[in-house]
């Protein structure tokens, strides 16, 4: 019984295998030898662009020009000539110390003067008739100048009674009233002239040797962060500080209105333009043990690039490799991709990807290689 079942079975598997096998070979069948489908993705042209780093500090504001008004000698106030805030000219008077010996020194000098001129005239006039010897007139013509030094000296001292503003410019608060004794140390007021400001600030010494006299600067006060003033470098520091590895830069801003004030502190803004590189959407830069990469088409195949990124900038990424203007990035479908895969490739359109939700990111994508 057994033996009968064993030899249907033995026929019923040999008839089969030669109804399969009618057709001729598995692999001379119809589609058998075709390659596979190639894969659809979306590419995009490759651009340069220039690397350009903002970089931000802190500056300090202080005045094109400021100067501590002290008084050249010693004396009692009489007259305080200024208002704070007032704006004075070069050369306007600010403060009056007592003069009255002064006064007197420079009448007796010029009455000497007078004296010592009419004497000149007259040896002169003698000597043309021979009736003076050379000597007084010599004598005379000495005596003539030396008083003219000596009322120099005194119109001097005088000059000095008085404190003038140096320069055109805001004068500043000050503490001396009329009636107080001051010296030469006592500080009258402060005077500045802020029609422009100069903008101290440091910069990291990664960028000390990019920067140059003239180079363009945009501030902000903290105080009006909606405000923007462009200023340009008008200094720079000799060497970098070896304990915080910083250039000290100097700019000036114009300020025609005086608003700012010296003291006033802001956000100091500079661009730097480098070489330029690849630029590349985020999407399709890839990671893997060995770095970051990306796909490109060539010749209707998948080429797998390594790149170094350089810095991201608005959702694009500045990478350094092997690539040339007018590369085939594939931007979408590089999920799956393997070196020589056969690519059908479609241009990608911005306008409508950004019309579009992102897809949510699928887990594992960074890993593919």
């Amino acid at each position: 019984m057994q033996l009968t079942t064993i030899v249907i079975l033995a026929a019923l598997a040999a008839g089969g295998w030669l109804w399969l096998d009618r057709d001729g070979p598995a692999d001379s069948k119809p589609g058998a030898g075709k390659a596979p489908a190639a894969t659809l993705v979306l590419v995009e042209p490759l651009s340069l662009a220039e690397d350009k780093v903002v970089v931000r500090a802190v500056g300090t504001g202080e005045a094109l020009t400021s100067a501590a008004l002290h008084p050249a000698v010693d004396g009692e106030v009489v007259e305080i000539l200024f208002q704070a805030g007032q704006r004075v000219t070069k050369g306007e008077a600010l403060l009056r110390l007592d003069d009255k010996h002064q006064r007197l020194a420079v009448r007796l000098v010029e009455v000497a003067l007078a004296n010592a001129t009419r004497e000149l005239e007259r040896q002169r006039k003698l000597a043309a008739k021979g009736a003076a010897a050379q000597i007084r007139l010599d004598s005379a013509e000495t005596e003539m100048e030396a008083t003219r030094v000596r009322l120099a000296q005194a119109r001097a001292e005088l000059a000095d009674r008085t404190v003038k503003a140096p320069f055109d410019g805001v004068v500043g608060l000050t503490d001396v009233d009329v009636g107080d004794r001051v010296t030469d140390e006592t500080q009258i007021a402060t005077l500045d002239d802020r029609s422009a400001l100069l903008v101290d600030f440091n910069l990291p010494e990664d960028y000390a040797a990019r920067i140059a006299l003239g180079d363009p600067v945009l501030v902000r006060p903290w105080s009006q962060p909606e405000r923007e003033i462009e200023g340009g470098i008008v200094a720079t520091g000799s060497r970098i500080d070896p304990s915080s590895r910083v250039l000290r830069v100097r700019a000036r801003i114009p300020n025609p209105d005086e608003r700012l004030r010296p003291g006033t502190s802001f956000q100091v803004e500079l661009a730097f333009t480098g070489r330029r590189y690849p630029v590349v959407r985020e999407v399709a830069v890839l990671w893997s043990r060995d770095g970051a990469y990306l796909w490109r088409a060539v010749d209707g195949r998948a080429e797998k690039v390594f790149v170094q990124l350089v810095r991201r900038d608005r959702g694009r990424l500045l990478v350094d490799g092997p690539l040339n203007a007018g590369d085939l990035i594939v931007v979408e479908g590089v999920q799956g991709l393997r070196v020589g895969q056969a690519l059908e490739a479609s241009p990608f359109d911005a306008d409508k990807a950004a019309g579009l939700q992102a897809p949510a990111r699928r887990p594992g994508r960074k890993s593919r290689s």
